[in-house]
């Protein structure tokens, strides 16, 4: 309630005679156990949202009684409870916005035009606000849907949500089984060039029949649909369906059953597309179909049952608290938060709150602003990524009406609000000395900083145990699985050509030995070459021995043999350099790390600590230490573990032949530095760089530098 009980313009309206249109309809909800009452204009299907006192007032509307008179009996009927003359001038604005009110005067039909006119610039200017986001309506729907809902036998009706159930449940399924060849190498597929022409053409077509199912849902409940056109999101055209007239269902199960079916039109379409997905021949049929089931599980999982984008999770979410407009009362309550507590303005009327209403008021008022903020990000940055100048003007555009707009009606509300009369120098001072504080801790104050990435448990060159040179296996010296000793014999190979080079050389330093001793006593020159030749054969044999030694290979160090197929080990021909087991010793273990480009140069300068968790003990933290590093850029991955395909964050490059990054990676190599050593070979860590404290303007500045360099390279 207003401080003041009389109002400056009440002589304007106190003779006034009001009363409803014939058109409007009265509804009466429940909203947390309080009684309100929507005013429907069936004419334009907008809605007017009143609590008990003001349909207090507005059940007095006859006609017969002018404003004074209304006025003056609720004075005596409830007292200090009674509405202001500025609430009662308020609330009479409102009923003339929503085309609702009559009175007693002849109708304006000047300002009937320029009610009508200003609606227009309201929904043009509604639509140019968010330029990720145009709608253009095309048709009233209402008498298609009416057919449909006619059509359908009521036997259908009755058995709709049983059959919806088990299609879902059998299309669930079926995904599950055939699994891994839905999600197998799914960027290589669905980020191709021909995919991308398939999404604009499938997305629109899914999305009409998620449309379709909110107005068949509507019609279904006795509602009426009177608006349907397109919206473009990122400049793809996407069908929509005014929904407003659920407003009107006073049960809040039929509310959310609508906003739920247009979700499960999408399921029921996804889990028909798994089925003929598994019957289908390998086409462009079958690949149409795959992007059916993608699109329909992704845009249903992550944006339309996403309460913090006014999507159909909002509205579900809403109505399941019972806090009609939840977006917009929590934006007022901060408001009000604001004006009261940083301010000062006690006298700040708070928004008509029932129990327990204010904190999830608070908590989705800056949750969905933040989101807002990202996904707007995202989307600017997608579209600059492709179309530069296209995105420098969405990202202008989008800036002013998120930030500019608001900043510059909050500069106006300080320079010339009433309700900082007497304070005014007080609230500019706080906001100026907030703004500095900010600024302040974020240009000055160091916070901690740090690089997430992931790496493989890895082993160490020295533990393989390799093919010495070309030969063929002959016997496993040690059974794999047991424990050797450094130096222990754990194979050998039999190359028959350099045996009978040994023999061969043999014989020959025998001979050359003999003729060395003939020439001895016969002439001194000839023992000299000979002498020579005898030294030559010798060096063959020395090395040819070695050679053959060799051939029986050692353990590098101490640890467990283990080797695959060691039936097929004899008689198997062994190229120089091949692996043919490990010995494997946890405690020389090393962690393979790769790092973005953009983390490069804080992770080799500026870490101070690097800490691990495996991803089967993450509530174990390991301390490690870098060893080395790569010093060249790569785009090999020392394991697929670290792509999307095997439970990592690194997308494969669909172009190559061969597993390969996206984008360039450098690799480092990381020792434990104590502490229990994981001992899966090929898991998968995640890695924490901790840098040097850096103030946060500093880190976004980075941050920024970076995202500019890869996007646009400037």
């Amino acid at each position: 309630m207003s401080s003041a009980i009389f109002s400056n313009s009440w002589y304007r309206v106190a003779l006034l005679k009001p009363r409803l249109r014939s058109q409007a309809r009265v509804l009466r909800h429940s909203y947390r156990g309080e009684r309100w009452h929507i005013l429907q204009d069936r004419a334009s299907g907008r809605f007017l949202r009143l609590n008990a006192a003001a349909y207090a007032v507005v059940a007095m509307f006859d006609g017969h009684l002018s404003l004074d008179e209304i006025w003056k009996f609720l004075i005596d009927r409830d007292g200090d409870q009674a509405p202001t003359q500025d609430e009662i001038v308020h609330l009479l604005t409102q009923l003339h916005h929503a085309n609702v009110l009559l009175t007693d005067r002849p109708p304006d039909l000047e300002d009937m035009d320029e009610r009508r006119t200003k609606v227009r610039l309201q929904k043009l200017k509604s639509y140019l606000a968010n330029p990720l986001s145009l709608k253009i309506p095309l048709f009233d729907p209402d008498r298609l849907l009416t057919g449909i809902i006619a059509w359908t036998p009521r036997w259908l009706a009755v058995l709709f949500p049983w059959l919806w159930l088990g299609l879902v449940l059998s299309g669930v399924v079926q995904a599950g089984m055939h699994w891994e060849e839905l999600t197998s190498d799914i960027t290589a597929r669905a980020f191709t060039m021909e995919n991308m022409v398939l999404l604009w053409f499938v997305f629109p077509l899914l999305k009409a029949i998620h449309e379709l199912g909110h107005g068949l849902a509507i019609k279904g409940f006795g509602g009426a649909c009177h608006e349907t056109g397109l919206m473009f999101l990122v400049l793809v055209p996407v069908p929509y369906i005014d929904a407003s007239s659920t407003i009107a269902f006073a049960d809040k199960r039929k509310r959310m059953l609508v906003g739920a079916a247009g979700m499960m039109a999408e399921l029921a379409v996804a889990s028909v597309a798994v089925w003929l997905w598994i019957e289908i021949s390998p086409g462009l049929g079958r690949a149409m179909l795959h992007e059916v089931i993608l699109l329909a599980g992704l845009t249903t999982l992550v944006f339309n049952i996403n309460p913090l984008i006014r999507f159909d999770g909002y509205y579900i979410l809403a109505d399941a608290l019972e806090i009609p407009g939840l977006g917009q009362k929590g934006n007022q309550y901060l408001g009000y938060w604001v004006k009261r507590y940083v301010l000062g303005i006690k006298e700040s009327v708070p928004p008509h709150l029932t129990p327990g209403e204010a904190g999830w008021l608070g908590v989705y008022a800056v949750a969905s602003f933040f989101y807002r903020m990202f996904v707007a990000v995202a989307i600017i940055l997608l579209v600059a990524g492709n179309y530069f100048f296209v995105g420098v003007l969405l990202a202008l555009w989008s800036a002013w009406g998120m930030l500019g707009q608001p900043l510059v009606r909050t500069v106006r509300y300080l320079l010339a609000d009433n309700a900082l009369e007497g304070r005014r120098w007080r609230a500019g001072s706080l906001v100026v000395l907030g703004v500095l504080a900010v600024v302040w801790v974020a240009v000055f104050v160091p916070v901690p900083e740090w690089s997430m990435t992931e790496g493989v448990l890895w082993m160490p060159e020295e533990s393989r145990v390799r093919a010495p040179l070309g030969c063929f296996g002959a016997e496993v010296l040690r059974p794999p699985g047991t424990t050797v000793k450094e130096g222990e014999a754990l194979l050998s190979c039999v190359d028959p050509e350099l045996d009978a080079r040994y023999e061969q050389l043999t014989q020959q330093r025998r001979e050359v030995a003999s003729r060395l001793e003939l020439a001895a006593t016969v002439d001194r020159l000839q023992g000299q070459i000979v002498a020579l030749e005898l030294w030559h054969v010798a060096r063959q044999l020395v090395d040819i021995e070695a050679r053959r030694q060799a051939m029986t290979m050692q353990s590098p160090h101490a640890g467990v043999f283990f080797m695959a197929s060691p039936g097929d080990y004899p008689g198997r021909y062994l190229k120089r350099g091949d692996v043919l087991g490990y010995v494997l010793d946890p405690a020389r273990f090393t962690l393979l790390v790769v790092v973005a480009q953009g983390d490069v140069d804080l992770v080799r300068h500026h870490t101070r600590l690097v800490e691990l968790r495996s991803v089967d003990r993450i509530w174990e933290l390991l301390p490690a230490r870098i060893v080395r590093e790569v010093p060249a850029a790569t785009q090999e991955l020392p394991s697929l573990a670290l792509s999307l395909a095997g439970g990592g964050k690194i997308g494969l490059n669909p172009d190559s032949s061969e597993p390969k990054a996206l984008a360039p990676l450098f690799q480092f190599e990381l020792a434990f530095a104590g502490g229990e050593v994981p001992k899966a070979l090929g898991n998968r860590i995640h890695v924490r760089f901790v840098h040097e404290e850096a103030p946060v303007a500093a880190q976004w500045y980075r941050g920024i530098r970076r995202l500019f360099l890869k996007k646009f390279a400037v």
